[in-house]
């Protein structure tokens, strides 16, 4: 008989967690006034700033090492990825053309690009995580044998790769010297890219950080306190942070490791597990159609809201949440609904 592995239910916390902040991300409405609420969005922006980092350290966590062979393995993922990025696609292209008056040609091209771009911006994670599922196979002969010492070596090259915008924005005059955007001698560049949020969720899994007074909790501790704190500093200085709130540089992988640490220790309520878990099921396709419902539903419903933006945005985020669990829900129903969901 087959054994059965124990659920690890700080999978599906973290995956609505992450969930959730991109819904979060994509909830807040253009500011009415940007002195009063320039601040208010950049705060939204930071919190929601880990959430496609979050999903591919899960993917990790619960891919690697792949252990069936290629085939079978790319059938099984991209049967679930494919189907459904294409058709949600293709609907929201063809609601652009009725809600944002896209020209038809322009609909036709946008659709025609599917297998080379997103159609839709937000998309650009499952093309990301495409990219990782056909890498999956090639790592993991590796991973069934390395060491913890190994693994945590590939990290630590990849962190310093991370370091590099940061590096850069108090160094500048190192742009040319070394830097992860076509510098061929720059030899970390090898060891940069969302693999390595792969290879986090797989380490952090297989080897957990301990919460209490040893070496790595209080250092990752201390640069994710650190990291919101100097971000701030440079933001009320005037400088432009956008680089230093990137998918890649190391702010993020503290921020994803942090929040996937401390969610390793919180166990909830039988009653909320079995709730969170759920929606957990649906995450993909409610990640597909957040954007949809989000803008085209409830930005209308709360366009001329008095309500302050911070709860504005965290209101909408979770109408969205709700709203497109039940669509998910009854998605499924249909035949070859799994196609549509992605479940």
């Amino acid at each position: 008989m087959k054994e059965v592995k124990p659920r690890l239910y700080y999978i599906d916390n973290l995956r609505v967690l992450a969930c959730f902040l991109v819904l979060l991300t994509h909830s807040t409405m253009a500011a009415t006034n940007p002195d009063k609420e320039g601040f208010w969005i950049f705060g939204l922006s930071f919190l929601g700033s880990p959430s496609s980092e979050l999903f591919l350290a899960l993917s990790g966590t619960v891919l690697l090492p792949v252990k069936t062979e290629f085939a079978k393995f790319y059938k099984r993922r991209f049967i679930k990825l494919i189907p459904p990025l294409i058709i949600w696609s293709i609907l929201g292209v063809f609601l652009y053309t009725q809600t944002h008056y896209l020209p038809l040609n322009k609909a036709l091209d946008t659709i025609l690009r599917i297998p080379l771009q997103p159609a839709i911006g937000v998309y650009w994670f499952v093309y990301a995580m495409a990219g990782l599922y056909l890498f999956a196979p090639f790592i993991s002969p590796w991973l069934h044998h390395a060491s913890k010492r190994q693994v945590e070596l590939f990290l630590g090259l990849w962190a310093i790769n991370l370091s590099v915008p940061w590096i850069l924005y108090f160094f500048p005059d190192f742009t040319q010297s070394f830097s992860t955007n076509g510098n061929y001698y720059w030899s970390l560049s090898y060891f940069g890219g969302f693999l390595g949020y792969w290879l986090l969720g797989y380490y952090l899994k297989k080897y957990p950080i301990k919460i209490g007074m040893n070496r790595k909790w209080l250092v990752l501790l201390s640069g994710t306190i650190a990291y919101p704190i100097v971000i701030y500093m440079i933001k009320a200085n005037g400088d432009n942070t956008e680089v230093l709130l990137d998918n890649l540089q190391i702010g993020s992988a503290l921020l994803v490791a942090f929040l996937y640490t401390v969610m390793q220790n919180i166990h909830l309520h039988e009653r909320i597990q079995n709730v969170v878990t759920n929606i957990a099921k649906y995450s993909f396709c409610i990640y597909l159609t957040h954007i949809y419902i989000a803008r085209e539903l409830y930005w209308g419903v709360f366009n001329g809201s008095t309500i302050h933006i911070f709860p504005r945005t965290f209101i909408i985020a979770f109408l969205t949440l709700m709203t497109g669990y039940l669509l998910t829900y009854l998605l499924t129903f249909l035949p070859k609904g799994k196609y549509i969901t992605g479940t």
